[in-house]
């Protein structure tokens, strides 16, 4: 949509919400891939000087990501600067100098020319693939061409750690070199065309608090250096050129959203109670040890969720058992005495391990991934257990299996758990006395046999996102049938209700570890579902906590009891705002305009 705006007219662009808040600034638009290259040819006695300038090129590359590599080390520890090691591989790759250099030599093609050429037909190959992971994966290559080029033609561009003044970084994708030494006072948010939640910059821009939207497909087409933006991240949309109206709007739901967050982290050290006596745990989701500081400053009990595979897809290769003892160690000792739940390598589906060069599916969700992986690579699997076992010496560690279909699976990953353990033990190594296991529900055929499952394992965990992705048989990177993709769904209760069930028969408890208590529905219900411990990003557990403490469980009981008996998922959205309205006005202020 559009509207006038002075002399020029205002444009609304939505796109993915990558990290939430509101900023306002002029764009900073970074455009190093747009080179003129001609191709004009080399003169013969020429040709080895334009060889030379080629790999000097290459030179100059490789120690300007070297000292990127250096910063983001600095910055925001090593997980994020391995991301660079597919940077320095393709830049090493000799296919590519070779193919280079003989177009120079034999077509007497100029260097910058010659090299576009190999590298465009390596990113055509890409941009066939369907996968997003792997088509993420082509902005590496992207921005080493860019690198490359802008070195080829002598050209200094100076990255965002060098900016002096806040903007707004409009690009048509950045990757995390691009961002490695940016600086949180002048980036005030960060917009793109291409990425998706799961992109390497959307990932940064998460990490520093920046506002961030993805996904805008052309939005640099529009946008030129220093007009004003206003850019969205909790809604995931971008104004250009707005009117002073709309600034007003805007700044007014920038106040809000400030002075709630910094109300909700009043209650932070509070205990999760409902008006009526109940407590729940809440715990936070973590991928990287960057976020440990987020997980103590916002009152999480202990990580109900630790995602170590970015630990592993960051890197060229396997960590070794002592990298990893040091990693999930550092984890446990911060955060002792409370719980740490490790996950043990869930790679697989859009999540792709550079390491494992074999591992290329049709449908990649339904195959080779999680519990199915590990099982079958039992060397990655003992190593990565020898590792956890080690670190539950420094406090209190559980053990958890991702994607689970058959209780075959957990009985034979119980057992290396415990040959690992008496391995341990033997080889005199400490290790904590009680270690939980336990695995995630997140398939239809798990909470089928949910009573099964529960005699074999000391807790549950609900991975609400792959559950509603296989339960309602709808690819969330699937624009034309995302709408499907809905956590209130009937369908998806009774699976909660049913996991819950078998569960608390069997006598172990139960969390959810998915994105579903991530707004005020989905909260309430998990409550009246009687879930016993809620994980969640940082960020979302002060408003989480403000929810349970505003309600009574036997309210949320009766609410989730009536949602089960809906038809459809607008039906229990329904229910629970007239809930709120009627009993509970006070958390209107928690529930998305978009969805009001």
């Amino acid at each position: 949509m559009s509207k006038e705006g002075g002399e020029k007219k205002e444009l609304v662009f939505n796109g993915i919400p990558a990290s939430p808040g509101i900023a306002f600034g002029e764009a900073f638009v970074v455009n190093v891939d747009d080179f003129m290259i001609d191709e004009d040819k080399v003169a013969p006695e020429a040709v080895d000087d334009e060889v030379a300038r080629f790999k000097e090129a290459l030179g100059e590359t490789e120690r300007e990501l070297f000292e990127i590599y250096g910063k983001m080390q600095d910055d925001m520890g090593d997980e994020h600067a391995k991301i660079l090691d597919t940077h320095r591989m393709i830049l090493s790759d000799e296919i590519m100098i070779n193919d280079t250099i003989r177009h120079i030599k034999d077509d007497r093609m100029n260097a910058a020319y010659a090299f576009n050429s190999v590298l465009d037909k390596t990113l055509k190959k890409f941009d066939a693939i369907k996968d997003n992971y792997l088509k993420e994966r082509a902005e590496d290559i992207r921005d080493v061409k860019r690198r490359v080029l802008r070195n080829i033609f002598g050209q200094r561009i100076e990255g965002l750690d060098k900016l002096r003044k806040k903007v707004i970084v409009v690009a048509k994708s950045l990757t995390p070199s691009d961002t490695a030494g940016l600086k949180k006072q002048y980036v005030q948010g960060i917009v793109t065309d291409r990425g998706g939640s799961t992109s390497h910059a959307a990932i940064i821009a998460r990490s520093h608090g920046i506002p961030a939207v993805v996904g805008l497909r052309n939005f640099t087409k529009f946008v030129k250096p220093r007009d004003r933006l206003v850019v969205d991240g909790t809604m995931g949309q971008v104004v250009l050129r707005p009117s002073v109206e709309t600034v007003k709007e805007y700044e007014e739901a920038q106040r809000k959203f400030m002075e709630m967050e910094k109300e909700l982290l009043t209650i932070k050290d509070y205990p999760a109670v409902t008006l009526d006596g109940h407590t729940i745990e809440l715990a936070a989701n973590l991928e990287t040890t960057d976020e440990l500081d987020d997980v103590i400053g916002h009152g999480a009990k202990g990580v109900g969720l630790f995602r170590t595979e970015y630990f592993f897809i960051t890197r060229q290769n396997l960590p070794s058992e002592g990298e990893q003892y040091k990693y999930y160690s550092s984890v446990v000792k911060k955060l002792a005495p409370e719980s740490v739940i490790i996950r043990t390598l869930d790679v697989g589906g859009d999540k792709i391990a550079r390491w494992s060069h074999d591992y290329q599916e049709s449908n990649p969700f339904m195959g080779w991934r999680g519990i199915r992986f590990t099982l079958t690579r039992k060397d990655i699997f003992r190593t990565q257990l020898r590792a956890i076992y080690r670190a539950s010496a420094h406090g209190s560690v559980r053990v958890m299996f991702p994607m689970i279909s058959v209780v075959e699976e957990v009985i034979a990953a119980k057992e290396i758990c415990k040959e690992v353990k008496e391995d341990l033990v033997r080889e005199r190594y400490q290790v904590g006395d009680e270690v939980e296991i336990g695995i995630m529900i997140e398939t239809p055929s798990s909470v089928a046999i949910a009573d099964h499952l529960a005699k074999e394992v000391d807790f549950f965990s609900i991975g609400t996102n792959d559950l509603i992705q296989y339960t309602l048989a709808v690819d969330r990177g699937n624009s034309r049938i995302s709408y499907l993709y809905n956590a209130l769904h009937p369908s998806i209760l009774r699976m909660i209700r049913d996991t819950v069930n078998a569960a608390h028969k069997a006598g172990i408890w139960v969390g959810v570890c998915g994105e579903m208590p991530a707004n005020i529905h989905g909260a309430l219900l998990l409550l009246g579902l009687d879930i016993d411990e809620l994980s969640a990003s940082p960020y979302l557990l002060p408003e989480i906590k403000k929810v349970v403490r505003s309600v009574t469980f036997d309210e949320t009981r009766a609410l989730a009891r009536k949602a089960l008996q809906l038809k459809t998922a607008d039906e229990v959205r329904t229910a629970i705002e007239k809930f709120i309205s009627e009993r509970r006005p006070e958390l209107k202020e928690l529930i998305p305009e978009a969805t009001r």
